[in-house]
């Protein structure tokens, strides 16, 4: 007998408004990692679709529940539990730890200790919050039509965590509002087709290809101009410090969130900043390099300050601001610096220690115009290392560009092991200053992180890496600012542990200082950005204002100064060596002889080496290069024959599943009937066949009395069968009869039924 028509468009359209839903449910599971300490997601997310898949398809709730409750025991044993679940030990093992944990929890809802549920019992909780979620979308979806209160609910659940966690949702609220779109336009067009075809313009459920298409083009449209249009800057300030401030009284002090940069005035640290990607200046060189400016040794409790020393200088000779000594490797290399146009600095920036400056490349404006290097004199700070111009002509003075010479060094790890601890008197004058007000435990700590160190190296290398494996967050907003009489180190380590560059590096800094190693903070800029490349051997760097950073540099005897970088998510640019060849042993007697000019190339293949560093505020992770290999090498997977072959088979089955679905779901429930046989109630076997039939396209109509619809029914199908049941189903539920036997009298006419809409 010829199948009932039943109608794919609808069918098709609920899929497909059904699966939208689930990938906005998706945002809510995305930010769970971040804003908690539930690992695993992906076994929430697996969780929530086999609902989801279990609810739409009208798997009778006797199966749903076992199948999703060991499914819940199976994520419960890999995150909580051990051994094998597929295996009589294993399963009995966690089912029997789980329904004790269950137990101990309910006895604490009972007395209402809430604050000490155990976290398996927790994560039972969001399981089955996930399932019940589940099945009210399938409601609202099928049966209320109504999805919007679900998607405000989400946007606002999106804003909230981006407001007030490290969650980023720029990109999960364009997700929300696309697929929205098409949701809300597709439960709008099933409410229009429905309406037609109880008024008769239109008999079957019509998805014209010009209208999805019309739909596609204008969300897609919209979608890219709200990306790329022009949007003004916030209007209302960030409420979260004033928020806190208000709950916890914590003060964020008055300068609020700073534009990031190079700063002059490092007396007060502390604070948030607004990241700023506008370039500062370009630079062609051979490797990534640290951009020093300037050093400073007077640590305040609150910042940093230094004295300074300017003595003239001539710029093509050697500067007088020594950074190394005898025993460190040092090369001859050059780079060129160009500011963009706008921006400069009064000051040079420059890698290594600075050699000389090559004059007749300078670029210099005065008071807005070019100047020339005539009516400027330069000077140097032989303490802090700035280098900087003057003049009595203009008042104000910026280097526009420069190409410059400098000695790029290589330490040598053994050696660094081998020094002298005896430091000059004048280094440990002006280098282990501390303020009297520094609490005692910050001293402690540093005793405790070095403890089982033997080496001034050794020593450092451990308060480097103490904060990457101490909990310690990386953090550009929100960073509060010390209270009056709060010391900004003892803040950072005891109490936040959040914050940038500032915060690691001067808690570095005062950390080797309580144990008498003398330590310098320095300040400048980080690489920057590869963008392109010059030649074989240089490439061009691009450094924005986001790559302001600062660093440490700790002194050792006969070596010099050699930078430290704790901060994290930033690797150090210096070169170290593990061991000393004989020709950097070589190399470095004829240093003690003086400045060889001839050994340029001793290690030209180190750029080969390099790895581009991350620039300030990045997150910690694969550099550029290794993600470009892992996603090249993915997708050479992807794209591989048999992966083709594979995913075509699984499409085309999947596709010929979804086809069938309806004849599916009605051959199991033929046969699940038959194999319970007289334990089957008649009511809910009737019930279930008009649930069939209204999916084969055959649904009872508004008015339509059961008898008129049992008379439909069996014209369509040429059978008495239906009119039977229904006299059978009326007789129980209107007329007081007794269902016992029901169903075996009738079981052979209901199967006639299903079998003539399944064939």
């Amino acid at each position: 007998m010829a199948r009932i028509t039943q109608n794919p468009i609808a069918t098709a359209t609920h899929l497909v408004i059904y699966i939208l839903t689930l990938l906005v449910m998706w945002e809510w599971l995305r930010p769970i990692p971040t804003i908690t300490n539930t690992g695993e997601i992906h076994i929430f997310v697996w969780f929530t679709f086999l609902s989801a898949a279990l609810i739409y398809l009208r798997v009778p709730y006797w199966i749903i529940v076992p199948v999703l409750f060991i499914v819940m025991l199976y994520g419960l044993h890999i995150i909580y539990y051990e051994g094998v679940f597929f295996s009589v030990e294993g399963g009995l093992s966690t089912a029997k730890l789980f329904f004790e944990d269950v137990t101990y929890n309910v006895g604490l809802i009972i007395s209402r200790d809430f604050a000490f549920l155990t976290d398996p019992f927790r994560t039972f909780l969001l399981f089955f919050l996930l399932a019940l979620i589940c099945y009210l979308l399938y409601f609202w979806i099928f049966h209320a039509r109504r999805i919007f209160f679900f998607l405000v609910t989400t946007v606002i659940y999106i804003a909230v965590l981006d407001t007030f966690t490290d969650v980023d949702a720029s990109a999960a609220i364009v997700r929300i509002v696309v697929l929205g779109f098409f949701m809300l336009t597709f439960l709008q067009l099933l409410k229009v087709k429905e309406e037609e075809q109880k008024t008769g313009k239109r008999s079957g459920r019509y998805l014209s290809p010009v209208w999805v298409m019309t739909l596609v083009v204008m969300i897609s449209v919209a979608t890219v101009i709200g990306l790329v249009a022009p949007k003004p800057e916030p209007q209302w300030g960030d409420p979260v410090p004033t928020m806190r401030e208000f709950v916890t009284g914590e003060r964020h002090g008055n300068t609020g969130n700073r534009r990031v940069g190079y700063g002059e005035n490092d007396e007060q640290l502390g604070g948030g900043f607004v990241q700023d990607d506008s370039v500062v200046f370009t630079a062609e060189i051979d490797e990534p390099v640290y951009w020093r400016g300037e050093s400073k040794y007077d640590y305040t409790g609150h910042g940093w300050t230094a004295d300074t020393a300017y003595n003239d200088m001539d710029l093509e000779s050697s500067t007088p601001y020594g950074m190394y000594e005898a025993r460190t490797l040092i090369e001859s290399k050059e780079a060129s610096v160009r500011m963009e146009e706008g921006t400069g600095f009064s000051h040079i920036f420059y890698p290594g220690q600075l050699h000389h400056v090559d004059e007749n490349s300078l670029s210099i404006t005065g008071d807005g115009s070019e100047a020339s290097v005539n009516d400027i004199s330069f000077s140097v700070d032989t303490v802090g290392g700035r280098i900087r111009a003057e003049s009595s002509v203009y008042d104000d003075i910026i280097f526009t560009q420069y190409d410059l010479a400098y000695d790029a060094p290589t330490f040598t790890i053994d050696t660094l092991r081998d020094v002298s601890e005896n430091d000059p008197e004048e280094i440990q004058q002006r280098y282990l200053q501390l303020p009297d007000e520094l609490p005692e435990r910050v001293g402690q700590l540093a005793e405790d992180i070095t403890a089982e160190e033997d080496t001034r190296y050794d020593k450092v290398v451990a308060i480097e890496q103490y904060f990457s494996q101490s909990g310690f967050t990386y953090q550009t907003e929100d960073v509060p600012i010390p209270e009056d009489g709060q010391d900004y180190v003892d803040q950072f380590l005891f109490e936040t542990q959040r914050g940038y560059c500032d915060n690691y590096s001067t808690s570095m800094a005062v950390l080797l200082r309580t144990l008498d190693i003398p330590t310098r903070w320095v300040k400048g800029f980080t690489a920057g950005e590869q963008v392109s490349v010059v030649d074989e051997d240089t490439y061009l760097y691009e450094v924005t204002n986001g790559n302001a950073h600062s660093w440490v540099e700790v002194y050792f005897p006969e070596v010099g100064w050699v930078p430290f970088e704790p901060t994290q998510g930033f690797d150090n640019y210096a070169d170290f060596e593990e061991e000393q060849s004989e020709l950097d042993r070589d190399f470095e007697l004829n240093l003690e002889n003086g400045r060889d000019e001839n050994d340029e190339s001793d290690r030209e293949d180190d750029q080969e080496n390099v790895t581009p560093e991350l620039e300030e505020g990045a997150e910690e992770g694969p550099t550029a290069s290794e993600n470009a290999r892992d996603n090249d090498g993915i997708l050479r997977d992807l794209l591989s024959p048999k992966s083709i072959i594979i995913s075509l088979i699984l499409l085309l089955a999947v596709a010929g599943v979804y086809r069938k679905q309806t004849q599916l779901q009605n051959w199991y429930f033929l046969f699940a009937y038959r194999v319970r046989g007289k334990h089957v109630k008649f009511d809910e076997a009737y019930t279930r066949l008009l649930t069939m039939l209204a999916n084969e396209g055959v649904p009872q109509e508004a008015g339509e009395t059961l008898r008129e619809y049992a008379v439909r029914v069996d014209r369509l199908i040429g059978s008495q069968s239906m009119t039977k049941l229904t006299e059978a189903y009326e007789k129980i539920y209107y007329g007081g009869y007794k269902a016992e036997g029901t169903w075996v009298a009738l079981q052979t006419e209901w199967e006639e039924v299903v079998k003539a809409i399944s064939s």
